[in-house]
């Protein structure tokens, strides 16, 4: 490897402290899995590969080593999770799609993944009322119908509920457009019924602020959340990456959706030199409306179609970029102080594992998969700090870690009396000088505590919506995942992959082979799908031939 890395990169020096990272990766063209290297540039970080038919490729991964190596140094080791044998593979390892070593082309999930699900993800239709040009599911563009049924949804709940041990924490039903289904409110109600404590759709908004009764409706059958799709606050962004007119509707929705006590994530899809620069507008955007909105999702582009290196290189939107932007446009979030990986909140899973004696999902993604942080805002004031501005978080976590340690050999495991102790010992962390107006020690320990006793807490809608408005001082999740594309595809990222995609075919499926790479959505589609020109095929039926276990 370091022979087809050495042809490939200039003579640069690399960045002091850094390895270069070795992994397998997929040729863009025939996703023939193929050796690949991470490694620096001109204080860059790019992925070398080379395919014996298509040649070589060079693609970036990081604009910024020292924020590269800053991820992966915080990203904490979580043993992998056992793993689970599949419907369709016999206990001996024989049966279809059985052969080890065959990822990322063996999805169901195969017995190399190594993490559980956090989030439950199905596409209820392919059906929109849109026609984005960057959309990665194609929606509404293939000719054909993918609709599932009331009761396969059903099914793939309790698959994802029986393959899943702890539970996932949530599910999201997308598409296309997922509002456009007949049954999304009985579908709505019987994800309720099935225990998810959190309840998303993932949607452009349309329908809820044309007819806010619809959102009336979902929020009584038990949607928590919309992860509404925003790109921006200007009609010619949405005009490029949605090809139509926006910004009204989603303020709009927006306001349908809080009125009925659901909360909004918001979800820009950034494309440099496309929307790269409403970055800054959309986190000011979510500063003044913290009631309503609880998160932001950045989610750089992926390119799922072939595009020639130049091209990318000029739209390529990394992580780094995203880190950058908002401290440049901002002056709210520090680059190099805020940003943490999914994985470096694992000792306080322990915590909750070691005072309620259950045992929770683990933030097991990869360190090249996202980032997060907090942005504690005062709603009346409008006055902001990240956490990490306001505590001394690494320590603290080190000290959580030590806890639970402790915790667990009592013989009281279990007692929630341990929850006061452990409040106690992380006041020494707190910077009371760096604290917005509202958020003191305690409502910073009763934020953590929210995520022990979540269920209890919050019970429905309105007990958050009380909560909420009772509070002076609200946090808002920022957080970005960059999914891949064939062109920057590890291997070690999918294995490791919480986003699970389940599918009416009976298989669970990694977000980033369902929707790139061997693209598993275009199979599933076509063989539950119905032509636009016939009438409804029957469940699990199809009028078209299925597509061919091979890419």
């Amino acid at each position: 490897m370091s022979t087809l890395v050495d042809r490939l990169r200039m003579d640069e020096p690399r960045q002091p402290g850094w390895t270069p990272r070795r992994t397998d990766s997929l040729c863009p063209q025939c996703l023939t899995v193929v050796p690949a290297e991470l490694d620096s540039q001109d204080g860059k970080i790019f992925m070398y590969k080379s395919c014996p038919e298509h040649g070589r490729f060079r693609e970036l991964i990081s604009d910024d080593v020292d924020f590269f190596m800053r991820l992966e140094r915080l990203a904490a080791t979580i043993d992998p999770a056992e793993p689970r044998a599949r419907e369709d593979v016999a206990a001996d390892g024989t049966g279809p799609l059985a052969q080890a070593g065959t990822c990322p082309m063996n999805c169901g999930i195969c017995p190399e993944h190594r993490s559980q699900a956090m989030m439950i993800n199905i596409d209820l239709t392919n059906r929109c009322n849109l026609r984005c040009p960057i959309c990665f599911a194609n929606s509404d563009a293939t000719g054909y119908v993918f609709e599932v049924t009331r009761e396969q949804v059903r099914e793939m709940m309790l698959r994802a509920l029986r393959t899943n041990d702890p539970r996932p924490p949530c599910i999201q039903f997308a598409g296309g457009e997922p509002t456009l289904h007949p049954d999304l409110v009985e579908i709505l109600s019987e994800a309720r019924e099935l225990g998810f404590p959190q309840i998303q759709v993932a949607s452009n908004g349309i329908r809820f602020a044309r007819e806010p009764d619809s959102a009336r409706a979902c929020a009584d059958a038990g949607l928590n959340i919309v992860y509404l799709q925003f790109d921006g606050l200007s009609e010619d962004v949405y005009r490029q990456t949605r090809g139509a007119r926006l910004v009204d509707l989603k303020s709009r929705a927006i306001d349908s959706i809080y009125q009925v006590g659901m909360r909004t994530c918001l979800v820009p899809t950034i494309v440099k030199g496309l929307n790269d620069k409403e970055i800054g507008p959309i986190l000011r955007f979510a500063v003044q409306n913290t009631r309503q909105i609880l998160a932001i999702s950045w989610q750089p582009v992926a390119f799922t179609g072939r595009i020639d290196e130049r091209q990318r290189m000029s739209q390529r939107f990394t992580l780094t970029d995203l880190a950058h932007c908002i401290e440049q446009q901002t002056g709210l979030v520090e680059m190099h102080r805020d940003w943490y990986p999914y994985s470096f909140v694992e000792p306080f899973s322990q915590l909750m594992e070691a005072i309620t004696g259950e045992r929770p999902v683990r933030p097991s993604c990869h360190a090249h998969c996202g980032m997060a942080t907090y942005l504690v805002v005062n709603a009346r004031t409008r006055e902001a700090a990240t956490i990490p501005q306001m505590v001394d978080v690494e320590p603290m976590m080190k000290e959580i870690g030590r806890l639970a340690a402790a915790i667990k050999r009592q013989a009281w495991r279990g007692n929630r009396w341990y929850l006061s102790l452990a409040w106690r010992r992380l006041r020494k962390f707190f910077r009371a000088e760096a604290a917005v107006t509202g958020w003191d020690f305690n409502e910073l320990a009763n934020f953590m505590a929210s995520f022990v006793d979540f269920g209890s807490r919050y019970p429905d809608n309105e007990a958050r919506r009380r909560e909420l408005e009772g509070t002076e001082a609200h946090a808002l999740l920022l957080q970005g995942m960059h999914f891949q594309d064939a062109y920057n595809f590890e291997l070690d990222r999918v294995r490791r992959c919480v986003v699970h995609y389940a599918a009416p075919d009976g298989r669970m499926y990694p977000f980033c082979t369902y929707n790139c790479g061997p693209v598993f959505r275009n199979r599933v589609e076509q063989q539950f799908a119905r032509l636009r020109a016939t009438g409804r095929a029957s469940p699990g039926q199809s009028t078209l031939l299925p597509c061919p276990s091979s890419p």
